[in-house]
């Protein structure tokens, strides 16, 4: 499948800072299912910057404002090849078997676990756990309360929210899963879902939809741990600690002739 896609991407602050570092997690990944051609990257005005990838192999762009400013803004776009959402890379799964910086197993998960008899297939596991995670939770799109202790306490929360309880139950039964960062088809904003790995593949969940991800157009642009790892964005400013960040996205179809 063959899709187009464009997203913005803006910082802003109530006042000027100044010697801005900043890392952006805006290209799209690439695998084995996704490749990318056509890119076209601008910020801040066609300002300089440079790209490089993490050790998760994720891309980015990175750079410097050193003047006073009030915004930082990026926009990209350009064309994807997405295949079949099966697939396998170089990193060892055991990295992502084992508790993260947001991800950790705790008694209320424990409780959530018993109310359900799992199969034995790793497949059927984890299919059954992103339904009954998706029965089980409301999506809401801001909260004071964080962490996935008040998720189960409060039976609502976050995209990450529900992709951070798939994988720490996953985890649990000795299924490594990570957690991916992107666009999706029919949404300006972004996105997380989940890879875990069965059977010498990487295969795509997505429990606030309770689905597992075939060809429906998914856009990764970050995959980690947990959602620490595929921050959009991370930097360091002079100037008062406040920003209001906005994400807007989308991606079409390209018909075939």
């Amino acid at each position: 499948m063959k899709v187009n896609f464009s997203y913005d991407f803006t910082l802003t602050f109530p006042e000027s800072v100044r010697d801005h570092r900043y890392c952006l997690r805006i290209v799209p990944y690439e695998n084995a299912i996704q490749t990318c051609s056509n890119l076209d990257i601008r910020v801040n005005a066609n300002a300089a910057f440079e790209q490089g990838t993490d050790g998760f192999a994720n891309r980015f762009v990175y750079g410097t404002i050193a003047k006073p400013h009030k915004s930082l803004s990026a926009h990209i776009e350009g064309e994807l090849e997405l295949l079949p959402y099966v697939y396998c890379d170089e990193e060892p799964p055991a990295l992502y078997n084992a508790p993260s910086p947001l991800v950790s197993f705790c008694a209320l998960m424990q409780a959530f676990l018993d109310e359900t008899t799992l199969p034995v297939s790793a497949f059927r596991k984890a299919f059954m756990l992103t339904q009954k995670i998706r029965d089980s939770f409301t999506l809401i799109e801001s909260t004071k309360a964080e962490g996935l202790e008040s998720f189960l306490l409060y039976k609502e929360g976050l995209r990450n929210d529900f992709s951070h309880l798939l994988i720490a139950l996953l985890r649990h039964v000795n299924i490594p899963a990570r957690l991916c960062h992107g666009f999706i088809e029919g949404e300006n904003k972004t996105h997380t879902w989940v890879e875990a790995w069965m059977e010498g593949d990487w295969r795509g969940f997505d429990p606030i939809k309770g689905i597992v991800i075939h060809d429906e157009p998914y856009v990764k642009l970050a995959h980690g741990r947990d959602f620490s790892d595929c921050a959009i964005y991370k930097g360091s400013y002079i100037g008062k600690r406040q920003h209001i960040l906005k994400i807007t996205g989308q991606i079409g179809r390209e018909e075939q002739q």
